[in-house]
């Protein structure tokens, strides 16, 4: 299972309309609205990581009212023990 993190930009008068649509996906599992760069941040659980990329360019990328997003995929840091 792959966790990433999706901040999104959002055009003006837009945000409502994406906050819907991205509510309604399975693999959303939090989603904020966020002052500063990026308008929105949401939690995404996915299979792999060519799911997510199918995730992000034919799913998020579509919804009218992305302007653009950044994807950060988490990691686990191996403990030194």
């Amino acid at each position: 299972m792959i966790t990433a993190y999706v901040l999104l930009r959002i055009k003006p008068g837009m945000d409502r309309n994406v906050l819907r649509n991205v509510k309604k996906l399975t693999q959303v599992k939090a989603v904020e609205t966020v002052y500063g760069e990026y308008d929105m941040l949401f939690k995404v659980e996915i299979e792999t990581l060519e799911t997510l990329d199918s995730f992000i360019f034919d799913t998020i990328r579509t919804i009218i009212g992305v302007d653009g997003s950044t994807t950060l995929i988490s990691m686990e840091v191996p403990s030194e023990d």
